[in-house]
């Protein structure tokens, strides 16, 4: 049986595949031949894998602004994804060499459905998390494709090699969030010979992925790509998301790697001899306790250049009415704090030295290293402790209430700030969410190497959009209800621009003038009901806390 894929693209090409033979797209930078493949219902669809955006970020192009793909000759054989690009990795654990990727890694898959309709197909284009340093872009698009909607996965630069800064002209940052921008805009400019609209692409994001979707509400260089967004877990406030310190770190760097420090334009010029294996291995050093603070590095505010991607702090953008007035939805799962609390909550061992060295470990577990002074690391420590713990220890007995405590300050407390200070600027609606039904499976279990129930874990909901090789198999009956309510969701405001959860309610827009969140909570796939809360991921006690992080 042969199927016919109309690539509309305004006329400018139409492709056709059949079950025997590969489906090939002609766009302005030449042919692209992908593979067919089936969604979970059965539906054809046509992969593009490991199309490159960018050049290779190698050499002299190491820790420089992407620069853009230019063409080929012929056809371009896009039938597996392009290389992760090169990280320190949080698993597998007990191995001493974690690195693995590659320099050359800017590339981007296309997954597009067989459909029989002539209209252009709203996109989504996915931004994967895993705190700027790890992670690598969705590749299983099969739930995905039994929509009418075109999906775009993406890799950008992580750590060292997408987030080092000087915080001078050497080396400016944010190289992974401009690789974003540029596949942002590859897609833009040729999503239309894959019969998508250019003018419907919606941005998603998990954590880190989240928190770039927001960045890229405030950057000059994502202005008008896109038409709105959604963050799952993240957003441009809260820990790991703005970085500081980054010309020490920089400068630690280039001293472990046996690299002058008195000039910076000598140390990075070294710091491009170097092995790219060498220098991830040295983040390492950034992670005091496990892999925390797990974003050591990540995006900085961009104090000189001629065109820097944020020259602001993101509540000073933001507060200044700079950022683009689009449509956000952002929202949390209810045990966030899992990530990375899974890691240790099911080893005593661990457990038992967090207990001990509590005062120490903290400021790197919460990251406050360096947003509180040093003279006061310990007295935070305890103040937090006490808050959420009293005076009990830290054991299997209050695993859940460590797990709130990381919760709050890594990602509720300023998710909803975030989400707040959006709405008050914004003539556009920003929609909050709070997702928590647990599946039969969960990140977590990754993580603790184990099968407990520690609640919905960081992410837990967005892995229902894409196969995630933790999640599939198995799935219950309600797992896949919830999985199908999420995808319409996403898809729905591709399409139409507005969330449809398929409600017999209004879901409430964000009103920053109430002193009550007001959100959506998802407890299930029939369980989805309009809550309000007054204190919010115990914000009043946060708040309390003079962190040196969001003012203005």
């Amino acid at each position: 049986m042969k199927f016919i894929l109309l690539l509309l693209g305004f006329g400018i090409a139409k492709g056709a595949f059949t079950e025997d033979a590969p489906p090939i797209v002609q766009t302005s930078l030449g042919g692209i031949e992908g593979s067919i493949k089936k969604s979970y219902n059965g539906r054809t669809y046509a992969a593009y894998e490991g199309i490159p955006y960018g050049l290779p970020p190698m050499l002299e192009r190491r820790f420089q602004p992407p620069e853009p793909i230019t063409g080929w000759i012929g056809n371009l054989s896009a039938t597996k994804p392009g290389s992760l690009c090169i990280q320190y990795s949080h698993t597998p654990k007990n191995i001493d060499d974690r690195v693995i990727g590659d320099e050359d890694c800017l590339y981007l898959n296309v997954y597009v459905p067989y459909t029989v309709t002539k209209k252009q197909l709203p996109v989504i284009f996915s931004v994967h998390g895993g705190g700027f340093q790890f992670g690598e872009a969705d590749t299983g698009a099969k739930f995905l494709m039994d929509r009418d909607a075109i999906v775009v996965t993406i890799s950008y630069r992580l750590g060292i090699f997408g987030f080092l800064s000087t915080e001078d002209d050497i080396v400016l940052g944010n190289m992974g969030l401009k690789d974003q921008s540029m596949a942002l805009r590859w897609t833009s400019e040729n999503i239309q010979y894959f019969g998508g609209d250019p003018k419907k692409i919606t941005l998603i994001g998990i954590s880190a992925g989240g928190a770039s979707v927001h960045y890229h509400y405030l950057s000059p260089w994502s202005r008008g790509l896109f038409r709105n967004g959604i963050s799952f877990s993240g957003a441009t406030f809260g820990p790991g998301k703005q970085t500081e310190n980054s010309r020490e770190k920089a400068h630690e760097l280039g001293a472990l790697l046996g690299c002058p420090t008195e000039n910076t334009s000598e140390m990075v010029t070294c710091l491009r001899s170097r092995p790219a294996r060498s220098i991830s291995q040295a983040t390492k050093h950034f992670m005091p306790w496990l892999y925390n603070p797990f974003t050591p590095f990540g995006p900085v505010v961009e104090k000189t250049g001629d065109k820097p991607f944020v020259d602001r702090s993101p509540i000073e953008i933001i507060s200044s009415g700079d950022a683009a007035d689009l449509l956000w939805i952002t929202g949390l799962v209810s045990e966030e704090g899992l990530y990375p609390a899974a890691e240790f909550i099911n080893n005593d061992t661990l457990l038992q030295e967090l207990n001990d060295n509590w005062d120490s470990i903290a400021p790197h577990l919460l990251d406050y290293n360096f947003t509180i002074p040093l003279d006061m690391h310990a007295t935070v420590a305890r103040k937090i402790r006490n808050h959420y713990l009293g005076t009990k220890q830290i054991d299997w007995k209050t695993t859940q209430a460590l797990t709130y405590l990381i919760s709050d300050r890594l990602y509720a407390v300023d998710g909803e700030k975030a989400a707040r200070w959006q709405a008050k600027m914004s003539k556009s609606p920003v929609y909050f969410w709070y997702y928590s039904y647990r599946a039969l499976t969960s990140s977590s279990d990754v993580l603790s190497n184990s099968m407990n129930n520690y609640g919905v874990a960081h992410s837990d909901d967005f892995s229902l959009l894409f196969e995630e090789n933790y999640m599939y198999p198995p799935m219950r009956a309600s797992d896949r209800a919830m999985q199908e309510k999420m995808i319409d969701f996403v898809v729905s405001v591709a399409e139409k621009g507005s969330p449809d959860f398929g409600l017999d309610f209004e879901w409430k827009k964000l009103d920053p003038s109430k002193n009550e969140l007001e959100f959506l909570h998802i407890a299930g796939p029939d369980d989805i009901k309009m809550r309000t809360a007054s204190n919010f991921a115990e914000k009043r006690f946060w708040f309390t806390i003079n962190f040196n992080e969001n003012k203005l």
